[in-house]
């Protein structure tokens, strides 16, 4: 799920128009928004009059879409925080309303026209926001029934939690539990966190504080749980977090669940440092650290020699992946379709691919009991990938040899060195004839001058207007020389 699938569909191509056209620099052939998005240009037209609308009623005329002959352009005099117009969209939607008045009165039974006098809608427009909203939750375990949440109350959590982070959200209630459980934490275990890790304990313990009387035996009864819960029944960690809930206001029965759905999250989300985790070794116990050891190796493996890099950050990252798809299912994108797509293209190459398929493909065949959004792990392994800086077994060499002075060849080779590491493994350099092989030489010299050129096996021609313009040509033939190493 994306966030923009809260909006109507109108307004969610919107941002999608939007978005495409802030992701290509601010500027985008009417042609090319007609044929990504499947409308004609009246209708192009009629989308782009109501974002300019949008945006003007935020930005106070800063910000605009104007037009030439045959682009759009978006102008902008300082900044535009396109997921925060997203997220004051989201906020005012329907679908959000619903679900957020859902999630605040749980302890309390609700009726249709009570719902609709609460959203000031009528009743068949509340009966297709349900609808809808089904639709989304469903990959989530949870759906809305007689005007309440039904499901799994771990999986309501955790929508819940996913849903108020990506789209900022802030609860009006006094919410004491949270200064408390930070205090707990440095205390007890030294552990402080960052602005983000206390926005994602704030959003945690408004969950708790909301829904403390669903935290019972009967909705965590099934054998996941009870396996998980026993096995952290001697952990130091988490007796300290039970007795820590039982004090504050919440009594023995419920204080268990608590504290085992708070460690959830706390794995989930990387709040925790690494070592902190790799030293309770009930944390480790599970599918999810097996998982995340067998990627930790896969991606070492890649290098001939150890990535300097490859941070406990970077380690976080791909842990809380894991046991996010362990504890949870279903995944709301923290980032838009488009942008989602975007990172993709622009950080895939044919080999990041292959390991990704080929790593998939070891952690299904290692265990059925893991439910994998493979969708979502691909896109976190590549981008985990873009950051990496190591060498690999199998580098691409390409040699420049251009007509340009040294120092002007040095500058092009750094910026096209910079663009190509995005995707690629690869080495780029002068051109020396007395190398034993290139992969590939980038060449501006005449085309009958390649007959001297005899240590590669792959030529590109670029133009006299510079290399940047054949980027595209070149990222294409690089997959190409990947998929024969």
């Amino acid at each position: 799920m994306f966030k923009e699938d809260l909006l109507e569909k109108s307004e969610k191509l919107q941002f999608k128009i939007l978005k495409k056209i802030y992701l290509n620099n601010g500027r985008i052939a009417k042609y090319e928004l007609c044929n990504t998005f499947n409308i004609s240009p009246p209708t192009l037209k009629s989308h782009l009059e109501k974002i300019d609308f949008l945006l003007k009623d935020n930005y106070h005329n800063k910000v605009q879409i104007t037009y030439s002959k045959n682009d759009i352009i978006l102008k902008y005099e300082n900044y535009i925080n396109l997921e925060q117009l997203m997220s004051s969209c989201i906020k005012k939607s329907l679908k959000y309303k619903l679900l957020r008045y859902l999630f605040e009165n749980s302890n309390n039974l609700s009726s249709g026209i009570k719902i609709c006098n609460e959203l000031n809608i009528s009743l068949s427009t509340l009966n297709r926001k349900i609808f809808e909203c089904n639709c989304l939750l469903k990959e989530f375990d949870i759906n809305i029934k007689n005007y309440r949440l039904e499901g799994s109350q771990s999986q309501i959590y955790y929508f819940f939690y996913s849903l108020f982070i990506v789209t900022g959200t802030v609860s009006t209630n006094s919410n004491f539990l949270f200064n408390k459980l930070i205090n707990f934490f440095n205390k007890k275990f030294k552990i402080s966190f960052n602005i983000k890790q206390k926005y994602s304990l704030y959003v945690w313990t408004t969950i708790i504080n909301n829904r403390k009387f669903f935290f019972k035996k009967e909705f965590f009864n099934n054998n996941f749980y009870k396996d998980n819960i026993k096995k952290l029944n001697n952990n130091v960690f988490f007796l300290e977090l039970k007795t820590f809930f039982e004090k504050n206001y919440f009594n023995k029965n419920i204080g268990e669940y608590i504290s085992f759905m708070t460690i959830c999250f706390i794995l989930s989300f990387d709040l925790f440092p690494i070592d902190f985790i790799c030293n309770n070794i009930e944390f480790k116990n599970n599918m999810a650290f097996k998982t995340y050891k067998l990627i930790f190796n896969q991606i070492n493996e890649l290098y001939i020699s150890p990535t300097n890099n490859f941070n406990n950050t970077l380690k976080c990252n791909l842990l809380s992946i894991c046991y996010k798809q362990y504890f949870f299912k279903g995944i709301l994108y923290s980032n838009d379709y488009i942008t989602t797509k975007h990172y993709l293209s622009e950080f895939s190459s044919y080999s990041r691919k292959k390991f990704v398929e080929k790593l998939l493909l070891k952690i299904h065949n290692s265990t059925t009991n893991y439910h994998i959004d493979d969708e979502y792990f691909k896109f976190c392994v590549i981008l985990t990938l873009n950051y990496i800086n190591g060498n690999t077994k199998y580098p691409i060499n390409i040699g420049v040899l251009s007509q340009s002075e040294n120092l002007t060849l040095s500058s092009t080779i750094n910026d096209l060195n910079n663009a190509l590491r995005k995707k690629f493994d690869v080495i780029v350099e002068i051109y020396d004839e007395n190398k034993k092989r290139y992969d590939l030489v980038i060449t501006n010299f005449n085309i009958n001058f390649k007959c001297l050129v005899d240590n590669c096996d792959n030529i590109y021609f670029f133009t006299n207007l510079g290399i940047k313009y054949d980027l595209e040509n070149i990222i294409k033939l690089l997959d190409k020389i990947e998929e024969k190493k």
